[in-house]
């Protein structure tokens, strides 16, 4: 339940030992504080799923004006609190001014991100707990000055929230617009109540038969302003992880074959060690790029890429025309699968890239592991034998059994 900018009555000791003595409809009154416990299991339902600080605000505030109503009620609450007990309406004025005090930081946490006024947001922090001080010139005939204090610190509270909600409308906030359409009500109770407490220096009679059905009608409209807020929040979340996943796919993948690249590879080695690892280079890939051009050349890669990635073992390019290749099949099958792999990539280079004039060749450097070996470890193995592969007349692989950790 939403509460900003309502005073009580200055001075108004007679008016709440009327107000608890007045004839309360049941039925009303019944609906009432239905209202205000739908409101809280609705904000619990709701905080159980996204944790907003703004739902624990409107919640404390709901739970001051639940207790506020039941205080302004002819319920017998003990010889300590009777209907009119100087007691009773302390309780009621603490209350009130609670409600009161919970708006700034409920309004400050509640509006999006970047539509409140930097010089404004600190002041719906801590600043607002200071009417509870003032609290007391609402019980009693104090001094002038002090119940002036009181009334231009209430004044003070409505123009932030006034200035708040304004300024966040403007700044293109959703949220605001919703909550200006429930604060609307309560607002004029409490202009009007300020009025004759400033100018007309009576109390506002009305204020209270006034105040309930604005706060019955801000409960409802703040109800919808907060589902409204909480879709677009669990959207926002939503698009965010997407795209956080679009990101880490984005930065796991090789954008020219779309096989991962080495951070991918490197990942899934520490995930789930292979029981062998393989490098795998193109053979005379320079010439290609320097007698066809980069552009046949990437027309190279991304056949090889899509040869080597369509083998058992899970493939990735490491940079330029080199591949690696993680072997996770038995270890017995890991050299004829290897070969295959490599035999496959001049065949489909051939197949996908026809304005070749010559064969392209690959050459694989490949080694068994142990579980324990780091990925550097095997893949400097790896890539010991592909040099020896190169050494010793490329288009073939060298393969040993296994690699030092």
């Amino acid at each position: 339940m939403v509460l900003w900018g309502t005073a009580v009555p200055a001075r108004a000791q007679s008016s709440f030992a009327d107000a608890t003595t007045m004839n309360w409809d049941g039925a009303l009154t019944g609906m009432f504080l239905g209202l205000l416990l739908f409101s809280l299991a609705y904000n619990a339902a709701f905080f159980a799923l996204l944790r907003e600080r703004f739902l624990i605000w409107q919640s404390a505030r709901t739970l001051s004006y639940f207790a506020l109503a039941i205080g302004l009620s002819p319920l017998a609450m003990g010889p300590a609190l009777a209907p009119d007990s100087f007691a009773r309406q302390i309780w009621i004025c603490v209350l009130f001014d609670l409600g009161v005090v919970f708006s700034g930081p409920f309004l400050r946490a509640y509006l999006e991100p970047g539509t409140v006024h930097k010089r404004l947001y600190p002041l719906l922090g801590w600043p607002p707990f200071l009417i509870l001080l003032t609290t007391p010139a609402a019980l009693m005939a104090g001094p002038p000055l002090y119940f002036a204090i009181r009334s231009a610190v209430l004044l003070a509270m409505l123009a932030l929230c006034i200035a708040t909600v304004v300024i966040a409308i403007a700044r293109g906030s959703r949220t605001a617009r919703y909550q200006a359409a429930a604060w609307s009500g309560i607002a004029a109770v409490y202009g009007v109540s300020l009025f004759h407490d400033i100018v007309l220096h009576t109390p506002f009679e009305l204020f209270l038969f006034a105040l309930f059905p604005a706060l019955g009608l801000e409960v409802m409209l703040t109800a919808f302003g907060i589902l409204d807020r909480l879709v677009r929040l669990r959207q926002e979340r939503q698009e965010a992880r997407a795209q956080a996943e679009a990101m880490r796919v984005i930065a796991h993948t090789d954008p020219l074959t779309g096989l991962p690249n080495r951070r991918a590879i490197e990942a899934s080695f520490n995930d789930d060690p292979p029981v062998a690892i393989a490098i795998v280079d193109l053979d005379h890939f320079k010439a290609i790029n320097d007698h066809h051009g980069h552009d046949v050349g990437d027309r190279v890669i991304f056949a090889a890429g899509v040869a080597l990635g369509s083998g058992s073992a899970l493939a990735a390019r490491i940079g330029g025309e080199e591949f690696a290749l993680l072997f996770r099949c038995e270890a017995g099958e890991v050299a004829g699968e290897a070969e295959r792999l490599r035999q496959r990539v001049g065949a489909y280079i051939a197949q996908m890239v026809p304005s070749l004039k010559r064969p392209v060749t690959a050459s694989m450097g490949l080694v068994h592991i142990s579980r324990d070996t780091s990925f550097g470890a095997a893949m400097k193995s790896a890539d010991i034998n592909l040099y020896a592969a190169k050494e010793s007349g490329r288009d073939r692989v060298v393969f040993i059994e296994a690699a030092a950790a």
